[in-house]
């Protein structure tokens, strides 16, 4: 994980401490009724706000408080999903979930999240060339790497549509591909490629001005901690990877 100096560890605690504050906020908002937009998008707000309080409670030190809110943040993201008015769209937060799941060390969440993917993609059809084909196929696969149930269909049709991706944004596809191709065909070589891509994926996509960027990859490292998981050991060093946090969240799980 990234190394913060002391203005920036700072930083960190007055950011972490700001968010602490608006996601109880948001939370007793809700809890009194006061909450008046689709409540898809504010859950899907709230998985954010405390998957990001996650990341900045691991930069100050807490991995304990971390992983509550990574678990936080999969409850949130599975009752986003829940909400959602257009199946298909869920994927996203299905995926999401699967990928906070992992970072809390939460085997029964994981595999819920990752069963209602596969139950998703059973019951919907998506073209390629879908609006929502990219999290769709994207999640599809991702879920069939955690259950051990990846599919043809779902790997072709991630294919074809990062085919169509630019450059960094192809990055990400490509980390899922890889990842997912990896663990069905018990390639290594193939999840440490996944791994590398998504470090690349994050380093390309990230803006300097975003302090909880800057310390960590949230896909990155799920990755990698899916990887331990399911019994492999990639051989990942990356700022952007808290190989403590990969290492105690992996022995949580039984894949």
């Amino acid at each position: 994980m990234t190394n913060l100096n002391s203005d920036q560890k700072n930083q960190a605690e007055n950011l972490l401490n700001k968010k602490r504050r608006r996601l109880r906020l948001r939370k007793s908002n809700f809890e009194e009724g006061g909450v008046e937009r689709e409540l898809s998008s504010f859950f899907s707000g709230i998985a954010g706000s405390a998957r990001n309080i996650g990341i900045l409670e691991l930069a100050v030190g807490d991995r304990d408080a971390a992983e509550e809110a990574f678990a936080d943040a999969t409850t949130y993201y599975e009752r986003s999903a829940a909400e959602d008015s257009l199946p298909v769209h869920s994927a996203r937060q299905r995926m999401q979930g699967v990928y906070t799941a992992l970072l809390a060390g939460e085997e029964s969440a994981l595999v819920d999240i990752a069963e209602s993917m596969q139950r998703l993609a059973a019951e919907e059809d998506c073209d390629p060339d879908d609006q929502w084909a990219d999290r769709y196929f994207l999640g599809w696969c991702l879920s069939g790497a955690v259950l051990g149930t990846v599919n043809d269909a779902a790997l072709a049709g991630l294919e074809t549509v990062n085919d169509e991706k630019p450059s960094a944004h192809a990055h990400y596809g490509r980390a899922v591909l890889s990842t997912a191709h990896g663990i069905r065909d018990d390639e290594p070589a193939a999840i440490q490629s996944g791994i590398k891509s998504m470090v690349t994926f994050h380093e390309q996509d990230m803006d300097a001005d975003n302090v909880v960027k800057q310390i960590m990859s949230v896909e990155a490292t799920a990755l990698a901690i899916l990887g331990r998981a399911k019994g492999y050991s990639p051989a990942i060093s990356s700022e952007f990877i808290p190989m403590d946090l990969v290492e105690a969240s992996a022995a949580s799980f039984h894949l």
